[in-house]
Order: C-alpha cells, then structure tokens, then sequence
C-alpha cells in the first residue's frame, strides 16, 4: 500500500505534487496572496501545507511546514 501522504518532487527539491489516499483535505485563503492547506491522513497523521507569492509578484511558492505523528489511540481509516 502507498504511504498516506506522498510529496512529489521536482530535481531542484520544490513540491510538484502532493499526493493523499483516503483524507480529509481543509484549504483556505489566508490574505490576498496566501492559502494553507491540511491534510488529515489515513493512517492519522496531519499535514500543513502553505502556498503562495512571498511578494505578490514572485512565483508561487508550496511549502510544507509541519506533519504532526498519528495518535496512536485513535483508528486510521481504510
């Protein structure tokens, strides 16, 4: 089986891709330039994803800031 959450690559490091299987997904712009991004995994964890111009001007840019473990007392999903 796959991993819950798979960050897909470009050969300079940067995300191309954000892969989830079974999830719940939360995104919400967050001023004029910013969005954020959650990923609640299939087998638990969390994921927090930011994406956006630094300067209004410049490329997108995605970032992924945070992936908090899964809680070991609750059940992943199928």
């Amino acid at each position: 089986m796959a991993d819950a959450v798979e960050i897909r690559r470009n050969p300079d490091g940067s995300i191309d891709e954000i892969v989830a299987h079974a999830c719940n997904v939360h995104v919400e712009q967050m001023d004029a330039a910013g969005w954020y991004m959650g990923v609640m995994a299939s087998d638990g964890s969390y994921w927090q994803f930011w994406f956006g111009a630094k300067n209004r001007r410049a490329p997108v840019e995605f970032r992924h800031t945070e992936t908090s473990p899964a809680d070991p007392l609750v059940t992943p999903h199928d």
